[in-house]
């Protein structure tokens, strides 16, 4: 395994425990003031479950690039389609927050 695959995987294991130390234990008021203005006081839990969830979803798809180049060498096109797919996801569960848990 090559060493920029394993640090990319190290690091996309270190996004995914933020992303569920969110989700698990996470505060509300770690992301009050940034992204839940406008989130009615019942649902912020529920919002920020939804946030940690795009975090390690994120991380999950750097761990996906990472194992996949590690086994066989990817090109340029193929690894912008992954970081791709993995944004998009990431974008849609924070809008999805968004919208479910406004008041």
């Amino acid at each position: 395994m090559r060493g920029d695959c394993l640090m990319m995987i190290i690091l996309a294991a270190v996004v995914v425990v933020i992303g569920l130390y969110l989700v698990i234990w996470g505060k509300p008021s770690m992301i009050r003031e940034r992204f839940s203005k406008g989130v009615s006081p019942e649902n912020e839990r529920k919002f920020m479950m939804a946030t940690g969830g795009a975090i390690a979803v994120i991380g999950i798809d750097m761990m996906v690039l990472g194992f996949l180049d590690s086994m066989n060498k990817l090109d340029s096109g193929n690894k912008l389609i992954i970081l791709a797919i993995g944004i998009v996801v990431f974008v849609g569960l924070i809008v999805y927050g968004q919208k479910k848990f406004r008041r």
